[in-house]
């Protein structure tokens, strides 16, 4: 049995994935003009974690993640990512 059938070789390693995922929970808290106390506030997630999320020190798990972004209307989902060419 060939259980390598749907493994492929990425554009971005981990590393740089959790880079591009700071980033853009980043941009996304400040382009709904929320500050990481309100993000706290709504999620009951406390404003210490979303800024060791945001600083890289943290990594979310995927419970805390769902409470940061439920109560704003967003979740999170699994998306393919890109081959590397």
């Amino acid at each position: 049995m060939d259980y390598d059938i749907n493994y492929i070789e990425t554009s971005y390693d981990a590393l740089e994935l959790n880079q591009i995922f700071i980033n853009e929970f980043i941009k996304f808290r400040k382009e709904n003009n929320l500050t990481q106390d309100l993000f706290a506030k709504y999620s009951h997630v406390s404003r210490e974690k979303i800024a060791r999320i945001e600083s890289g020190y943290s990594s979310p798990t995927v419970l805390n993640l769902l409470k940061i972004l439920a109560p704003i209307g967003y979740t999170i989902k699994i998306e393919k990512v890109e081959k590397k060419s």
